[in-house]
């Protein structure tokens, strides 16, 4: 093999080999940079700005704890399989099935992809560099050269999203924490006194906890695209925890404090830059970019690897240099707009969350002859569709666009009450169809 051919190898269509294996550490702080990014910001400061401090954390570290245990669940299956997403759905959904959830995941990532973009650029552009340069900078400018950077990395694959993320989060610490000492040094600014603050629009605990999950529910399905490189799986478990359940809530405690410190501006850059100057607004901006960096390249890098999964023959790399164009051109039209962005964020909490609720449990408890018992030394042998996936699939998303639309509800989270709908038809008709249960982690 080719150097080229080596640096772009991904085993998109394929396992990992098992030598390719990284540690927990290697894992977690791939889903920390994952994390770390301006919609979470964005999405703490939505929470916590209106809403007390003490209920806004509440509701981070809640939402954080069950997207951990879908994370975790989801990351041992792909440090099973070795297989990215789009390759372990087959086990469950069939061949053809699992074309359905790629192509959910693959609009999904694009649409992540052109939500980060477009944060960062007009925040660049229309707050944070006119700190800089004293004026506006062309939006669509660092619209198109972001978009081109983020494109390369994912084009690279596991490895560079890895050792990116490894350089930016203690980066990103340091600039988001220097940033809060500096709010909480002004004069009359402390935390006791910001902290029992509200505003028009404060959201009740449930409903912070659904925000919270909607706004990272994909990046948990997702997980096996990261753990197919676990070297085993408890390093995937591990590995998801370290970087969902410890580094998401974190990032969000943190832009929450710092959004009561600003006085409850939700402009991440605007915040970072307003409150430095010399040399520290270099790093600043290296920080904000870096943010939505270190997120959005795995957008890219896991919407390719679902289409790579159903063409196997198109090169990974040209799928993703077309998913990093289409990603731009959505945030040139507008995606990370209030209304786009929350409009996004409710489909995507209906759409997805089912789908990982019925593979859990049809790898912890259904695990048989029909999915092949999640062998990828089978996956040729899966049949085309698998029916009953596909009822409960459709049920669970059902009923989430009913609890959007009217008052009913099971718990007040509507991407909790999808997963719980759709797991809970899917056993029922694997039982009442004689399936056994076979309990097997």
């Amino acid at each position: 093999m080719g150097k080229k051919q080596s640096l772009l190898e991904d085993y998109g269509a394929r396992p990992v080999p098992r030598e390719q294996g990284k540690s927990w550490f290697g894992i977690g702080i791939v889903y920390w940079g994952i994390a770390v990014c301006l919609p979470a910001f964005l999405i703490a400061g939505m929470i916590a700005g209106p809403t007390r401090l003490g209920t806004a954390i509440g509701s981070f570290i809640f939402g954080a704890l069950i997207l951990g245990i879908i994370s975790i669940l989801m990351g041992i299956i792909g440090a099973h399989t070795n297989l990215s997403t789009g390759l372990t759905a087959r086990f469950t959904f069939g061949k053809y099935g699992a074309y359905v959830l790629q192509i959910v995941l693959f609009f999904a990532a694009w649409g992540w992809f052109g939500v980060q973009l477009g944060f960062m650029a007009s925040g660049f552009g229309n707050g944070g560099l006119a700190y800089v340069f004293g004026g506006k900078v062309p939006v669509w400018v660092i619209e198109i050269i972001g978009g081109a950077l983020m494109t390369l990395t994912a084009t690279l694959g596991y490895k560079a999203i890895e050792k990116l993320s490894i350089i930016a989060i203690p980066m990103l610490l340091i600039a988001i924490i220097a940033t809060i000492i500096t709010l909480y040094s002004k004069e009359g600014v402390t935390l006791s006194k910001v902290a029992g603050t509200t505003g028009k629009g404060a959201m009740a605990f449930g409903a912070a906890v659904s925000v919270v999950i909607s706004s990272f529910i994909m990046g948990s399905l997702i997980t096996p695209d990261v753990t197919r490189y676990a070297r085993n799986k408890k390093a995937g478990g591990f590995g998801m925890a370290f970087g969902m359940i410890v580094g998401f809530p974190v990032v969000l405690i943190l832009g929450a404090i710092m959004v009561k410190g600003s006085g409850g501006e939700f402009d991440f850059s605007r915040v970072m830059l307003n409150n430095n100057s010399g040399i520290w607004v270099a790093f600043a901006i290296l920080s904000i970019i870096l943010a939505a960096w270190t997120t959005n390249d795995n957008n890219l890098y896991s919407g390719a690897l679902s289409i790579n999964a159903m063409f196997p023959k198109l090169k990974k790399w040209m799928i993703t240099v077309a998913s990093g164009v289409i990603g731009t051109i959505l945030a040139l039209l507008g995606i990370n707009t209030s209304q786009g962005f929350t409009s996004f964020l409710s489909l995507l909490a209906v759409i997805i969350p089912p789908a990982a609720g019925i593979i859990i449990l049809d790898y912890y408890f259904f695990k048989g002859e029909e999915n092949r018992f999640f062998d990828p030394a089978r996956l040729d042998e899966v049949k085309n569709i698998r029916a009953i996936p596909f009822i409960a699939w459709a049920i669970g998303t059902a009923f989430g666009f009913i609890i959007q639309k009217t008052s009913f509800k099971l718990t007040g989270i509507v991407a909790l009450d999808t997963i719980i709908i759709a797991a809970v038809v899917y056993a029922i008709i694997m039982l009442a169809t004689k399936h056994r249960i076979k309990v097997e982690v």
